[in-house]
């Protein structure tokens, strides 16, 4: 996923780190259910991306109904366009379209605040009593997060936003990210755990 509101950063993922590592949390139970929902996943995004790839931001918004919010990459100037899955006001799951910096849709994702369910909610309270009211470079030390693979601000609310691939410290498949949070005075206030659950590419 290279190249993900108010909302969407309250409902982006974000988890642990070397800090809060340790041992498999895949029940083999819940490791299956995960897996037919991912499948899921799949097909409902691999569906929607032919519609979408190459269309303007407008082709999302008539898809999904209203934006949530709109991430900006400070590093590339692409953006992800966030919007709760539609029909479902309280799901956890959401969509991430991205477009380039010419304003075309690349991508599609689908998203879900604490993927791997209490596990994540326990993590991201462990993790938030590390990182709260610490400036990035000391959530990357202290947490062992190293560098963000991408960094981003909302369109909306102008927070900032770190994202940390941390996939290597769970058993779930996908890909999770550790999603920091900061205020203007770029001390961070949030921290959230998001697993990607499906995505497509305009190359894949």
């Amino acid at each position: 996923m290279k190249t993900l509101t108010k909302w969407m950063l309250t409902t982006l993922v974000l988890v642990p780190v070397a800090v809060l590592a340790g041992g498999c949390r895949a029940h083999p139970l819940s490791l299956a259910i995960s897996l037919i929902g991912e499948a899921v996943d799949d097909r409902d995004v691999q569906e929607r991306k032919a519609q979408l790839l190459g269309e303007g931001p407008e082709a999302a918004d008539e898809m999904f109904g209203q934006r949530h919010d709109t991430l900006v990459d400070d590093a590339g100037g692409g953006k992800w366009l966030i919007y709760r899955e539609p029909g479902e006001s309280f799901s956890e799951s959401f969509y991430v379209v991205e477009t380039s910096p010419e304003g075309r849709i690349t991508g599609l994702f689908k998203c879900k605040r604490n993927a791997d369910g209490l596990e994540d909610v326990r993590e991201t309270r462990k993790l938030a009593e590390v990182v709260y009211g610490k400036t990035p470079v000391e959530c990357e030390v202290d947490a062992g997060l190293g560098p963000p693979v991408y960094t981003m601000h909302s369109e909306l609310s102008g927070a900032a936003a770190r994202f940390h691939d941390v996939g290597g410290w769970s058993h779930a498949a996908g890909v999770r990210y550790c999603v920091l949070i900061f205020s203007k005075r770029d001390l961070c206030e949030e921290v959230r755990l998001i697993g990607v659950t499906a995505s497509s590419h305009q190359n894949r």
